[in-house]
């Protein structure tokens, strides 16, 4: 639980004893508490949790030198923070486990609350392109140590992210070379102190010349990070540089923001462009850093900024509309339409809906009167959310495929979607809060046009709700660990392995197996053996598991940029499967399954066939001919009967390999879920289409399968799962034709 702090009643500086007073007050008082005991029950809940912090101080290292000022540092924050109303969690001096239960119960306090404040004061390095937090129980011998024994910040922003106004990380770390003597310092991430001037006469000189120059060092600080989503981190130094921990009862960057975090009315922006100042005016070398990006809303540690109120959605109309009205989109005008029935634009939209459908219906008209590739291609292109798209490409991809029977014809004239002539030119952008911007959002994300969310996601990001601008990093990790953490964190299994159990973490990992902490701390409960944490990070990189979504070091965006060409080599292979049989391979894997099977079923039945057709054809020409005239016969009968076997048979087997190979069905591939149906089997099955692909299928969900039937779903080369839905007894269908195979009745 938090730590409450409890004020006393005070009256004129001196307290007093309730039993002093004469009865009558002393009723009065009483009734009093009474009233006022009612009535903070009667607040919502969330109201306590409404401003919540974690405040860490690790001094007492055990494997790496000790540090003066972290214990006071967080004590004397701790002390701040409660005193501006927040609910503060206090803890020293934290190894792994126990630094892994705060950041835990933070984590799901953090999702009521409005504000919340992590500050951490201790060791913290940059080692293997990422950011750590150093555990006072750590014992780092190598860099790939890291894994298991110390906090990565990426979990400390994750947490950040779940506040409703703003999540702030503070980082007072990084302060000295806490590996020096081990395989980390051999390796080049050593973190080289600076010595920071002695207070004193030659400390005042160089004050009154101004700032030295920073001393030009091989030092590694911490890495920069890309956050986003009202979330702040402030690190005590910037990237690249250490921090110094003073000489006093607090650090340099500590001591200054304490005397200015209490500050009413102080905007955060602006309380740590004071701190900033302070720091490197007092050390010349120590220059503080902040990562992330607040709306234009001011925002306090230290009392509330005013929010003004939507305008009955005026401000959301405002703010749609900039996108709706670039949008060629029928079903994205009608959404909005319909949320702003008495809006401005009401018949705008309306008129600008009928010049679509009139247009687009003349376009199918002139596509089903030529029935041609060029028609359907022309088609597409102009109206690529029209209302016939699914059938012009289903239509398409059978002409494409007898292209050679006839020609693919000319150009077509077909009309485009007329111009929009809306009366407003333009739009005021400028939300009035981001309640306006959420608001808006939910009219916009149903979107099929990705100009328009895309647009939206650019100018208005947003980790919380995954409306991240094109090629953020922040949308790269496949599997989140921090919230594994928070999904098991009543796993008694889990909680032992953290504890140093291996036959708990053993099970644990085959529980969940995408939570790699698991594997480093079964690693580590055996004693890290030679090879163990090397192969279980090798192979977590592999899988995509430790792609980095904030940190910005140069390994990261190494390791990023080859992470995004395998993701976009498995959307790209993510094709078109039409009434079971495959015509656009899904997955490489897929492929290649399909390839090697078509291609050892042809060559076996061939082969038999040959001989079959060989032998018979040999026979039947021997009792009608001499021995030449029935060679040849036999040449050729046997020819031809190879030849239309091997045809057969390269058919059958391609149908046959198509509907026996494991489709990828992991959730993370797919996108608009919607369940259907129940089978007969406990298995539900879904509405969905894959990332990066128009089309909706019906399929079952892997992940649910893996729990019910194990032995139909395996793990493609690139980490997704797969199904194997003949083992299931089940087809895998475009939407469309599970329509046609299911009544109307059957349906509802």
């Amino acid at each position: 639980m938090f730590e409450l702090y409890r004020l006393g009643i005070n009256a004129c500086g001196k307290r007093r004893e309730v039993s002093k007073f004469p009865a009558l007050v002393r009723r009065a008082i009483l009734l009093g508490l009474v009233a006022l005991s009612i009535l903070v029950a009667a607040q919502p809940p969330a109201s306590a949790g409404e401003r919540i912090a974690l405040v860490v101080g690790n001094s007492d290292y055990r494997m790496v030198p000790k540090l003066a000022n972290p214990a006071n540092d967080a004590a004397d924050m701790a002390n701040a923070l409660g005193r501006l109303g927040y609910t503060v969690k206090h803890l020293v001096d934290l190894d792994y486990n126990h630094f892994r239960q705060a950041l835990i119960d933070f984590g799901n306090a953090a999702k009521s609350a409005d504000k919340a404040v992590i500050f951490f004061a201790g060791h913290g390095v940059e080692i293997d392109g990422k950011n750590w937090l150093i555990p006072v129980d750590a014992a780092i011998k190598s860099e790939i140590d890291v894994y298991a024994e110390a906090i990565n910040l990426e979990t400390l922003i994750d947490i950040s992210v779940m506040p409703k106004v703003i999540g702030l990380v503070v980082l007072d770390a990084c302060r000295n070379d806490p590996f020096k003597a081990t395989n980390v310092a051999a390796a080049g991430r050593t973190l080289v102190s600076r010595s920071t001037p002695a207070k004193g006469s030659a400390e005042r000189s160089s004050r009154a010349s101004g700032p030295p120059a920073p001393i030009a060092t091989d030092m590694r600080g911490l890495a920069p990070v890309e956050v986003s989503d009202n979330v702040l981190v402030a690190f005590a130094a910037a990237a690249g540089t250490t921090a110094s921990d003073g000489a006093g009862r607090n650090s340099p960057y500590s001591g200054s923001l304490l005397r200015h975090v209490e500050t009413p009315q102080l905007e955060i922006n602006y309380l740590f462009r004071i701190v900033h100042d302070e720091v490197w005016k007092e050390t010349g070398t120590q220059e503080p850093a902040i990562y992330g990006t607040l709306p234009k809303a001011d925002i306090y540690l230290n009392g509330d900024a005013a929010v003004a109120m939507v305008d009955d959605g005026a401000d959301v109309e405002r703010v749609a509309w900039e996108f709706v009205r670039s949008t060629n989109e029928i079903a994205t005008l009608r959404r909005f339409a319909e949320q702003f029935p008495a809006g401005l634009h009401t018949a705008e939209i309306n008129d600008r809906i009928a010049q679509l459908k009139t247009a687009e219906e003349n376009a199918w008209t002139i596509v089903e009167r030529q029935k041609s590739l060029a028609a359907y291609r022309a088609y597409l292109d102009l109206y690529p959310y029209g209302e016939h798209v699914e059938n012009a490409r289903v239509t398409l991809a059978s002409l494409e495929k007898s292209v050679r029977s006839g020609p693919a014809g000319g150009q077509v004239d077909m009309p485009g979607p007329p111009p929009a002539s809306y009366q407003l030119a333009s739009a005021d952008t400028t939300a009035g809060n981001s309640e306006s911007v959420e608001k808006a959002w939910d009219v916009l994300k149903e979107s099929r046009d990705q100009s328009v969310v895309g647009r939206f996601a650019e100018r208005y990001p947003s980790l919380r709700h995954n409306r991240l601008p094109p090629g953020s990093d922040l949308a790269l990790r496949p599997v989140n660990s921090t919230d594994w953490m928070l999904r098991t964190s009543q796993d008694s299994d889990v909680n032992a392995c953290f504890d140093g159990d291996a036959g708990a973490c053993a099970t644990s990992v085959k529980k969940y197996p995408d939570y790699v902490q698991l594997q480093f701390q079964l690693c580590r409960s055996k004693g890290n053996p030679k090879g163990c944490m090397i192969n279980a990070v090798t192979e977590a990189r592999k899988r995509g598991l430790l792609v980095s979504a904030y940190t910005r070091s140069e390994e990261e965006k190494v390791r990023n940029r080859e992470y995004r060409r395998v993701v976009a080599r498995v959307h790209q292979n993510v094709g078109n499967v039409v009434s079971g049989v495959v015509s656009n391979v899904v997955g490489n894997v897929v492929s290649n399954a399909v390839s090697a099977s078509v291609s050892a079923a042809a060559s076996n039945a061939a082969a038999s066939a040959a001989s079959r057709a060989a032998s018979a054809s040999a026979s039947h020409a021997a009792s009608r001919a001499a021995s030449s005239a029935a060679s040849g016969a036999a040449s050729r009968s046997a020819s031809s009967a190879a030849s239309s076997a091997a045809s057969k048979a390269a058919s059958s087997a391609a149908s046959n390999a198509a509907s026996r190979v494991p489709i990828p069905s992991d959730v993370r591939l797919k996108e608009d879920i919607t369940a259907l149906a129940d089978t007969g089997n406990g298995l539900r099955l879904y509405r969905y289409r894959y990332r990066g692909d128009a089309t909706f299928y019906v399929g079952v969900m892997a992940q649910e399968v893996a729990q019910l039937v194990p032995a139909a779903v395996s793990r493609g080369m690139d980490g997704y799962l797969q199904v194997d839905y003949v083992l299931l007894g089940l087809e895998f269908l475009t939407y469309r034709d599970w329509i046609a195979r299911h009544s109307h009745s059957a349906l509802h």
